[in-house]
């Protein structure tokens, strides 16, 4: 009987199948027998070499696109086309190595605006905490750098990287008394930082003392506010017992007035002002510490603007 070339390949190719999957059988029994080796650790899968997945996702993310979008992100002159390069790659999935790398890469640019871009996408890459602390503080130090045109650590411009070290305040306070010891043109800014994230002065009181000896004021200045803001955290309160009777008679609205001023001088965002931050008051709110502790209160700025009113 003639057999056509059809039911022929067939054939052929379904011995080629059971050939094919007897062989894995094998190999896999023989892998088995083998010292120190599991059958478990081989496994095979049989994959559709162009899944409708896998054409889907090279279909919307071509590959051209994706690596040219990573090497603008790190190469183009312009800073504005940087930063928006490495934004669009932080869309793209399973991004990775890629969109680490290129972070930080862009950590280390000379561009202040391409910087702050990268410290903003910290939180959605994998980076080791400590270079991202290392790459806050640096951030930091460049915005601060001209005596003439130093931007306050309350600018918006410099919460990201300070929202950096306040996460990882640990490291951060660790990388700061190291800076310190180092004295330079930063300390003033290293000092100011101790302060936001409430560095160990007790840990540090050999440097923190040699700094308060400084020709430099604004240093010496910043250790006495060190050493207050613990001194007043340590101390024991004045007893204020009747406070609350007093605030009977504050209206609400100077509550809500108070939390708005006190917020905009909060620099460590603890809803209190202490001296090195009322300091930066045109009129200073010293006669609202009541129990004087150095640090005044929402409730102590209500009641203090409440007894203004009166007279």
């Amino acid at each position: 009987m003639a057999i056509d070339s059809r039911t022929a390949s067939n054939g052929i190719f379904e011995m080629w199948n059971l050939f094919h999957r007897s062989s894995i059988v094998l190999m896999v029994a023989f892998c088995a027998q083998a010292p120190g080796v599991q059958a478990a650790d081989f496994v095979f899968e049989e994959r559709e070499p162009n899944s409708p997945a896998a054409t889907e996702t090279d279909t919307k993310y071509p590959e051209q696109i994706v690596d040219r979008l990573f090497e603008m992100s790190v190469s183009d002159p312009s800073p504005v086309i940087r930063v928006n390069a490495l934004q669009a790659c932080a869309n793209i999935p399973d991004g990775g190595d890629c969109l680490n790398d290129a972070v930080e890469q862009c950590l280390d640019a000379s561009d202040l605006f391409v910087r702050l871009n990268a410290i903003q996408m910290l939180d959605r890459v994998e980076l080791k905490p400590q270079r991202k602390v290392d790459a806050a503080i640096d951030y930091l130090e460049m915005r601060y750098q001209n005596p003439d045109r130093r931007t306050p650590l309350s600018h918006r411009s410099m919460a990201p990287a300070v929202g950096v070290l306040t996460k990882h305040s640990d490291i951060a306070n660790a990388t700061l008394a190291e800076r310190l010891q180092a004295t330079g043109p930063m300390t003033l800014l290293h000092l100011q930082l101790a302060g936001v994230l409430n560095l160990n002065v007790v840990e540090n009181v050999d440097c923190l003392n040699e700094l308060s000896k400084s020709g430099d004021q604004e240093i010496r200045g910043e250790v006495v506010s060190l050493w207050s803001k613990y001194l007043a955290s340590v101390a024991t309160p004045l007893p204020q017992s009747d406070l609350g009777e007093k605030l009977k008679d504050v209206a609400p609205k100077l509550f809500s007035y108070a939390e708005k001023i006190i917020s905009r001088y909060d620099k460590d965002e603890s809803k209190s002002l202490d001296e090195r931050e009322w300091k930066q008051m045109l009129m200073s709110p010293a006669s609202a510490d009541l129990n004087q502790d150095k640090i005044i209160t929402i409730e102590e700025y209500a009641l203090h603007m409440h007894n203004r009113s009166k007279k």
